[in-house]
């Protein structure tokens, strides 16, 4: 042969790549119904505490006093004693915006599964949205938790040596680590799922093994991702509730803006999860195709040299 024969890996259509070659793609879409109904659910999950905290207020005294005492603090002790003493979990317990609250999860959960359905291709079917949470089970619980536990010894030990630096590292930082645990194995999910909706032609310990490779092929691309989108996402409502908290509460119109400003920050919060989704789709898309090209060359039979 007079030339070297071509692999995917030269060809740039079929070029592996990381997760991070798709947001640009991803950041389109964010905007459709599906999108808009990711960003009402949050909007849902954040109304129903909000509605029955503020009932569980006005029904206590009469009328709620938040717009005089807003910024006073409480202690984890008042806290216990509301609850337990005070009515409140019978009432939040029993309140219709329990409901509110489950209703947006649900919206949520659903709104995301069809939106990242419709951008892979495949077709959002309920079993496979449950049996790809089984999977993520199998294969992403044990080595994530394993990971999360192992770096987060590693700050708390850090935290204990006594530096400033290394301290407020570990007081910001293991709680982000938490969150970030809980972003991968979403991630888990999302593959596991959209790959059950692909179908298992090839087996299903070959889906498990895919399903983990997409995921552990990049895990610092996919770990920046789950601890920028984690931080980010936590990020936003943190400087609304200081803002809040330096203008103080002495008027209903600051408690109102206060609401209208967690809203909007928590539809920005839905979209990022669209983009998130999007993204980890486009991704999965790509990497079906990279993988089903790479097993078509290994069944290709094999010619015998010309001796």
């Amino acid at each position: 042969m007079d030339t070297r024969p071509t692999t995917i890996h030269t060809e740039e259509p079929l070029a592996p790549r990381g997760p991070w070659a798709f947001l640009a793609a991803a950041l389109p879409g964010g905007f459709t119904r599906w999108g808009w109904g990711l960003m009402l659910g949050w909007a849902l999950v954040l109304l129903g505490p909000a509605l029955g905290w503020a009932g569980h207020l006005r029904r206590a005294a009469g009328s709620s006093a938040l717009p005089a005492h807003w910024g006073e603090q409480i202690t984890a002790r008042d806290i216990w004693e509301i609850w337990e003493n005070g009515g409140l979990q019978h009432r939040l317990t029993n309140s219709p915006t329990v409901h509110l609250f489950g209703l947006g999860l649900v919206v949520v959960l659903w709104c995301g599964w069809r939106m990242q359905a419709h951008t892979a291709g495949q077709r959002a079917r309920l079993g496979t949205w449950l049996l790809g949470a089984l999977d993520t089970v199998l294969i992403g619980f044990l080595p994530l938790g394993l990971a999360a536990w192992v770096v987060d010894l590693v700050l708390a030990r850090a935290g204990a040596i006594g530096l400033d630096g290394l301290g407020w590292l570990a007081f910001f930082g293991r709680p982000l680590l938490w969150m970030a645990l809980v972003a991968a194995l979403n991630l888990q999910w999302w593959f596991c799922r959209l790959g059950r909706a692909h179908g298992l032609s090839r087996g299903y310990f070959i889906h498990l093994r895919d399903c983990f490779l997409q995921l552990w092929s990049h895990p610092i691309q996919w770990g920046l991702v789950s601890f920028g989108g984690a931080a980010l996402r936590s990020l936003l409502p943190f400087l609304v509730l200081l803002l809040a908290w330096r203008m103080g509460g002495g008027t209903t119109f600051r408690v109102w803006l206060f609401l209208l400003l967690q809203l909007f920050v928590t539809a920005i919060n839905g979209w990022l999860m669209g983009w998130l989704l999007r993204s980890a789709a486009l991704f999965w898309n790509h990497d079906a195709e990279v993988r089903e090209v790479r097993a078509a060359l290994k069944d290709i039979p094999r010619e015998t040299e010309a001796i």
